[in-house]
């Protein structure tokens, strides 16, 4: 279990299909995510499977409150193992957004990637749609590196991404300049 300030984050559990599935039927998630997609129970089940699986490339987590409520997930899914590097990915249930929680899971989650992981580089793609989540990872370190046009196809348009990583040094050095 990861200690963040607000959240914990936990191992998922296969008890944790129905509430993921739940999210992943949210359009608005769906327009806002880069990567986010719907999913069946059955695929949400053998993902949740293959989280624990020796050699499983990502390292994901359940993002739970103080009090031990269940609000969403994060993961980091390796690149290249050479380069040290991986792809963030959040979900948080809509009821539980601008509350602080996505912030402080982000920061926890890359901090562990940086500092258990041994990764170099931790990069994303969000939503030109979406300046809420860009500001959370802009408060994270990440910074901005372009914008893919016309990168994901989602209910029947293009929607362009906004690249986005952060180093391992810029990390601790905004990590440094918040505390």
């Amino acid at each position: 279990m990861l200690q963040g300030d607000r959240v914990r984050l936990r191992a998922l559990e296969p008890t944790d299909v129905e509430a993921i599935w739940s999210w992943h039927q949210d359009h608005e998630l769906h327009v806002l995510d880069g990567w986010l997609y719907p999913a069946s129970r059955g695929q949400i089940a053998e993902w949740l499977h293959g989280v624990g699986e020796p050699g499983f490339r990502d390292a994901s987590f359940g993002i739970e409150t103080e009090q031990g409520t269940l609000i969403g997930y994060v993961r980091l899914k390796r690149g290249s193992a050479e380069h040290r590097s991986a792809d963030f990915g959040i979900a948080i249930a809509r009821e539980h957004w601008d509350q602080g929680y996505g912030t402080d899971a982000t920061r926890t989650m890359v901090r562990f990637g940086f500092e258990e992981m041994g990764l170099h580089r931790i990069e994303l793609d969000v939503s030109v749609e979406n300046p809420r989540a860009q500001h959370v990872y802009e408060q994270c370190g990440f910074r901005v590196e372009g914008v893919a046009r016309e990168a994901r196809w989602r209910f029947g348009q293009w929607v362009d991404m906004t690249q986005m990583a952060v180093l391992d040094r810029e990390f601790r050095e905004s990590i440094t300049a918040t505390a």
